[in-house]
């Protein structure tokens, strides 16, 4: 039971972090401002907490959170066109491909384990920035002609982003067991 009230604490804490860094215009962002902490959820999600329940309450606070600030926030629907059902697909494939993922904290696998966040983040990326493009005037001017420049220019935006986040993680995950025994992370069966 103590295990399920702490996965149900630490899915919350991802959420309201998901709220802070996803929500564009919220009090945060008057202070500073956080690249987006979805795709780290998903992988903390994936590596530890491995439950289904896990996973589709970030991605179902993920499109709960973009349609409010849609809606209520007055924030730009341009985003928003028939490729957006692709999204909550990719993410469940980050939370599904982060299961080959022994740890989060810097061990005998981090080079494995780097290589599978960076490809993971990497795809998920260019799925969804594709399926995006597909779906955009400058596609139905072009065609593929611009995808290449399309692509260096957002990719070197949008992908550190998430990598960035990365490492903070792995960094808490790494120290917050050494500073404390008690926070050290056990994969949920």
């Amino acid at each position: 039971m103590t295990k399920q009230i702490n996965a149900l604490f630490a899915v919350l804490i991802m959420v309201l972090l998901m709220i802070a860094t996803r929500g564009h215009d919220n009090w945060l962002s008057s202070f500073l401002h956080l690249p987006d902490f979805t795709i780290p959820a998903l992988f903390i999600a994936g590596v530890y907490f491995r439950k289904f329940w896990a996973v589709f309450t970030l991605i179902l606070s993920s499109v709960a959170i973009d349609n409010y600030v849609i809606v209520h926030q007055g924030v730009s629907a341009n985003c928003i066109t028939p490729a957006y059902s692709l999204v909550p697909l990719t993410y469940y494939g980050i939370f599904w491909i982060s299961k080959a993922i022994s740890t989060l904290a810097i061990d005998n696998n981090s080079v494995k384990n780097a290589f599978v966040i960076i490809t993971a983040t990497c795809t998920q990326w260019f799925a969804v920035t594709s399926s995006y493009y597909f779906f955009t005037a400058t596609y139905s001017k072009t065609g593929w002609g611009d995808f290449p420049a399309y692509i260096a220019k957002w990719s070197i935006i949008e992908i550190p982003t998430a990598l960035y986040w990365m490492v903070a993680v792995i960094i808490v995950f790494t120290l917050a067991p050494r500073i404390n025994p008690a926070l050290k992370l056990q994969k949920s069966a």
